[in-house]
């Protein structure tokens, strides 16, 4: 029977020309994300600040942890001025090496004498972490902590065992949880730290869930089933295409099984650990003089952005501090440059304005519309039991482009499995964009840059899924100059 008048439907009035099914959200799909990872992915860039004793070493990037604690002596630190520098990117996240593999801590821990607390700086009495997190908190950026599970300085006592690593790693993570307010995240270095196994990380584990219940823990290795968060298998800033948020929580032992993992994930993997993406602006993670003629160019970084980010991805992207304690005007000038392009990039969609229409549409709240209403909390959704659909949108004239984002609605899990995208000029004969063909992941964010075309219409065809698609926007952009 066709109702011909309005109707009451779970305390909701609903015109009769709106299907039912149009009010009704889709079922989530597989596994979905925490919603610390949410908060996680809404970050998109973090902030490393590779910054301890090795600074004050020459082209020193894994010291030895025999270096003295005196040499460490910034002249002019200023957290306020990174994190000024992190303002005018648009970086809302930070993480500090508290402690690296040498072992020596930047904050007076009551645990060890190798720490700031026997520097020079401030005659001892300073605290890098402290000056850190409160800069941040001034600054409205997250604080995380890389609190390095490799120590070389306390392997040098000769009454070194793992159990009693495992009692003063677990006291110096609680001072760090404990008494530097809010920590958005902590990083567990895998390199150097294979000796360190499960009930170690185990033990750890629980003090930052009891501690920060909010924060997410990047971990591999030994630690991977603890973790929020995965290292993506290179320090290039190339997450895999695809670059699955799925991956196993039992550990690959072949070796390029093992890496290919961390680079693409799994598609039916049976843990959401999605990838996090880490890269230095200079050749080395510490800073070094001799490295400032090598700074990562802006289009270096959109290449890394696109490739991390515009994979599914959250982008670490290191910024060392020099021996003054301050960030170099280079670096600083390269991310806000590269800030600046992202947003003339993506502040239009040429898509808006355009007619749109789909062959699976879901209709009422999740109306193809949607795709390009520039508003994160909407999304278009297809039938239940439907997974492909193609989706036309006519614009309003010819208009050039080189560039496309997709976003999926990562809260109702990876769906959407296989898409391509194709142009027009007169909406009958198609061509497709070959680096818009045969795509698997959406995700949080896929972007693709392509040879410029100029069409009318333009076609995303979901080709293949595991459930009806989600998709929070798609468009069509021309880069900025400025990233070229």
């Amino acid at each position: 029977m066709k109702l011909k008048k309005l109707f009451l439907t779970a305390g909701l009035t609903v015109a009769a020309s709106t299907p039912l099914i149009g009010q009704k959200a889709p079922e989530p799909c597989g596994l979905t994300p925490s919603p610390r990872q949410i908060e996680w992915y809404n970050r998109e860039i973090i902030a490393f600040f590779h910054f301890g004793i090795n600074t004050f070493e020459d082209f020193v990037n894994e010291g030895d942890g025999k270096a003295p604690t005196a040499i460490f002596d910034p002249t002019a630190l200023d957290c306020g001025q990174w994190m000024q520098t992190l303002k005018s990117a648009g970086i809302p996240a930070a993480i500090l090496t508290a402690k690296h593999a040498d072992g020596f801590c930047l904050w007076p821990s009551k645990y060890t004498d190798y720490c700031v607390k026997n520097a020079t700086w401030k005659e001892g009495k300073g605290d890098v972490v402290r000056e850190f997190v409160d800069a941040c908190e001034e600054y409205g950026i997250k604080a995380g902590i890389y609190l390095g599970p490799h120590d070389r300085h306390e392997h040098l006592h000769p009454d070194y065992n793992t159990e009693k690593y495992k009692h003063y790693y677990a006291a110096q993570l609680e001072e760090l949880m404990s008494d530097y307010g809010k920590i958005w995240e902590t990083w567990w270095d895998g390199a150097g730290a294979d000796e360190l196994t499960t009930p170690l990380y185990t033990h750890w584990y629980k003090i930052v869930r009891e501690k920060q219940p909010d924060c997410v823990i990047f971990g591999t290795k030994n630690s991977y089933p603890f973790a929020d968060i995965r290292w993506m298998g290179n320090e290039a800033g190339q997450a895999g295409d695809p670059c699955w948020a799925t991956t196993d929580s039992i550990a690959i032992r072949d070796e390029a099984a093992y890496y290919q993992a961390l680079n693409e994930g799994i598609y039916d993997g049976n843990a959401y650990v999605p990838a996090e993406t880490d890269v230095s602006i200079r050749p080395s993670w510490f800073y070094h003089p001799e490295e400032d003629s090598r700074v990562k160019t802006v289009k270096e970084l959109w290449d890394i952005y696109c490739s991390s980010v515009g994979h599914n991805s959250v982008l670490l992207l290191n910024l060392p501090p020099d021996r003054r304690g301050l960030l170099h005007s280079k670096d600083s000038l390269h991310i806000a440059q590269l800030n600046q392009g992202i947003r003339e990039t993506f502040s239009k969609n040429l898509l808006t304005g355009s007619r749109v229409s789909a062959t699976n549409n879901r209709g009422g709240k999740f109306d193809v519309k949607h795709l390009i209403d520039n508003n994160k909390q909407t999304y278009y959704a297809g039938r239940d039991g439907r997974a492909k659909s193609d989706i036309t949108f006519t614009l309003p004239r010819a208009t050039t482009f080189d560039c496309l984002m997709a976003e999926e609605v990562i809260e109702l899990g990876h769906r959407t499995s296989r898409w391509s995208v194709e142009y027009s000029t007169n909406g009958k004969e198609w061509t497709s964009i070959p680096e818009a063909t045969g795509k698997q992941c959406i995700g949080y964010k896929w972007i693709v840059r392509f040879t410029p075309v100029t069409a009318k219409y333009v076609r995303l065809r979901i080709e293949a899924g595991r459930a009806c698609p989600a998709i929070h926007s798609f468009g069509v952009y021309k880069q900025a100059e400025i990233l070229k």
